[in-house]
């Protein structure tokens, strides 16, 4: 299945999900003045937003709407471990996201590209897998 969705901090950023399947994703988001820093490169948080929102993506492996209307567990990101390798001052970046192992505690390997097919970042990140009718940060109102 192949679909193309919004997230809302991707979204919020300019970018977007380009595929989602089950167990893998492909996103991406542009340079503009909303993810750069003065030297009009992006943003090292703008970098890892794009990562980790593909990770998600690629974990849930389809569309998601509304968190509450589905009966796929969700994945809160636990742990973030990333490199930042180069730049870019053209764009787009583009992050493509691979589940290396599904479970309570899923992996994910996410590599993020230059315009001119750089790594521009690593990042392998831990997600813990939660029922959100049952429990999460989410009930703590």
């Amino acid at each position: 299945m192949t679909t193309k969705y919004k997230w809302n901090m991707l979204s919020a950023l300019g970018g977007e999900m380009i595929e989602v399947r089950d167990g893998y994703a492909l996103g991406e988001l542009p340079l503009t003045e909303m993810v750069m820093q003065p030297t009009r490169v992006f943003h090292a948080g703008a970098i890892v937003t794009l990562a980790d929102e593909v990770a998600s993506a690629a974990i849930h492996g389809g569309p998601m709407q509304d968190a509450h209307d589905t009966d796929k567990k969700f994945p809160y990101s636990v742990q973030l471990s990333v490199n930042l390798l180069t730049n870019d001052p053209v764009g787009p970046l583009r992050a493509e996201a691979k589940v290396i192992r599904k479970g309570r505690m899923t992996v994910v390997e996410t590599t993020v590209s230059t315009a001119d097919n750089q790594i521009a970042a690593l990042m392998r990140s831990t997600h813990l897998m939660v029922d959100l009718k049952k429990t999460g940060p989410h009930h703590k109102r």
